[in-house]
């Protein structure tokens, strides 16, 4: 009998040696997390506070039965088991913060960016790689573009190639099938061209190597007081799949105008075939969708001087970026005004008027198809602005957004730029979080006629399909976004 008292007091003793021990590190974790917690500063004060109050009343109702001996083991156990599940949340809480300061670090900062340029041979050539090309003559487009002579040096550095100057792109397109030439030097920009006006040409050319040149990047926001005055956030969509880091044509256009004290929000889509006047091109016209080759600075500076409006902000993104979160949100709902099939993506994605439950790569398709609209780049536009619409209904009524936050986060870092501030986005979400106001959102479309015209980037000489500017469509817009921004 002796000897089981003994034994009940060594584990009695044994067990309050672990919770004090256990104590400590409970605090610790408490400690950690509170600290990310403030450190994040995205609620309120008045949230902070109730946030704080009840961690400390946890604590005190949990720590001294652990830490102390006078309490009774049943008390003992409860607090242990509580403060177990506590470190687990805790711990769940410092990943998901961690986590988010990450992403904002990536996404928040503007990154180096490359435009890539192709050295092309015929596709049965036997041209593999700089060294295969070293000594030889390489003929490549005659312009005064400083990217291109840019290249042509590096190239010129890793293989010492000789060059001849082409003046059209058609005729080095045509002169790499035929033979005519061995090898080709052109921006990623022009083979994408070649390849849109040629259906045979990328399978009948090859990549041999690549130069990517980089491209100068500034900050080029217009910092406003971001709960307290109206601004312009500019949304571009490149052509490309994977990182945001090289520089495409921009496919999505759209400017998206922002009230903090109305809480209202109007989407003003472009066209991106919309044919404007290229900034410091002494009047030279091209597609809106060309300027992205040169940049994101490029684009908005168009849209500016045909707007008058200020882009304060931009978000850049591709076409990972929409596979990638919409999957990870577990898909969307989207509402179709047509029935129809997609055209040129290699499957052929099949659409329903009325509601439509979208994948990752159905969602992309449904917002790249123009070709099976009359009204070509206006539905697309709708189209573009239905899936937005779809991924920020989820986002928000869908508890799914809790289950698969990291994973959302990891999946769209890389494919995501923002140009805000980190402090302006924290700032941004403390004021939805301090009174949760629900935000009015509305739509609009840049319109135009449709026609054919040569284009500055397109180098081909040749004319194509391009929507022309219709002033009357672009002063209402402007208009419109004036109003919103002044409380009207």
């Amino acid at each position: 009998m002796r000897q089981d008292k003994h034994e009940k007091k060594q584990n009695g003793g044994a067990f309050r040696v672990f919770t004090r021990i256990w104590s400590i590190f409970y605090i610790l974790v408490t400690i950690a997390f509170f600290g990310f917690f403030i450190y994040m500063d995205v609620l309120a004060i008045k949230y902070v506070c109730m946030a704080a109050g009840l961690i400390i009343i946890i604590l005190i109702l949990t720590f001294p039965a652990l830490f102390f001996k006078r309490f009774k083991n049943s008390r003992r156990i409860i607090s242990l088991i509580i403060s177990i599940a506590l470190v687990g949340a805790y711990g769940a809480g410092i990943v998901y913060i961690n986590g988010t300061i990450d992403f904002m670090d990536k996404v928040t900062t503007v990154k180096e960016q490359t435009e890539p340029y192709y050295v092309l041979a015929k596709a049965d050539s036997t041209y593999d790689g700089a060294a295969s090309i070293t000594g030889k003559a390489v003929q490549t487009f005659l312009t005064n573009e400083i990217n291109y002579s840019e290249a042509k040096n590096m190239l010129q550095e890793e293989a010492n190639v000789t060059y001849e100057m082409i003046e059209d792109l058609s005729t080095l397109a045509s002169g790499v099938l035929d033979g005519s030439y061995e090898l080709i030097f052109i921006s990623e920009a022009h083979y994408t061209t070649m390849c849109s006006e040629n259906s045979s040409f990328k399978e009948g050319s090859k990549i041999v190597h690549t130069v990517k040149v980089p491209i100068e990047t500034t900050n080029i926001a217009k910092d406003v007081n971001v709960t307290k005055d109206s601004f312009n956030i500019y949304v571009s969509g490149l052509d490309t799949e994977g990182s945001i880091d090289v520089v495409s044509r921009s496919d999505v256009n759209m400017i998206v105008t922002v009230n903090p004290r109305t809480h209202k929000v109007l989407l003003t889509s472009i066209p991106r075939d919309y044919y404007l006047e290229l900034p410091d091109a002494d009047g030279a016209k091209d597609k809106l969708t060309h300027t992205g080759v040169h940049g994101i600075k490029e684009t908005i500076a168009a849209v500016e001087k045909m707007t008058g409006l200020d882009m304060n902000y931009y978000v850049k993104v591709n076409y990972t970026t929409v596979t990638s979160l919409v999957d990870a949100i577990g898909g969307i709902d989207v509402e179709s005004d047509y029935t129809f099939v997609t055209h040129g993506m290699g499957v052929y994605y099949e659409f329903y008027e009325g509601t439509n439950y979208l994948d990752g790569a159905r969602a992309l398709a449904f917002a790249r198809e123009r070709k099976s609209f009359s009204d070509g780049d206006l539905q697309r536009n709708k189209n573009q602005q239905k899936v937005l619409e779809g991924i920020l209904k989820k986002a928000i009524s869908s508890t799914t957004i809790l289950t698969r936050y990291t994973a959302i986060l990891d999946s769209i870092e890389d494919c995501v730029e923002i140009n805000m501030s980190q402090d302006d986005i924290r700032n941004l979400i403390k004021m939805q979080t301090d009174g949760m106001p629900s935000w009015d959102i509305e739509k609009q479309s840049i319109v135009g006629v449709s026609s054919s015209e040569v284009c500055y980037l397109d180098g081909m000489n040749l004319y194509a399909s391009v929507v022309l500017q219709d002033q009357e469509s672009i002063v209402s817009a402007v208009d419109r976004i004036i109003a919103v921004m002044e409380d009207e």
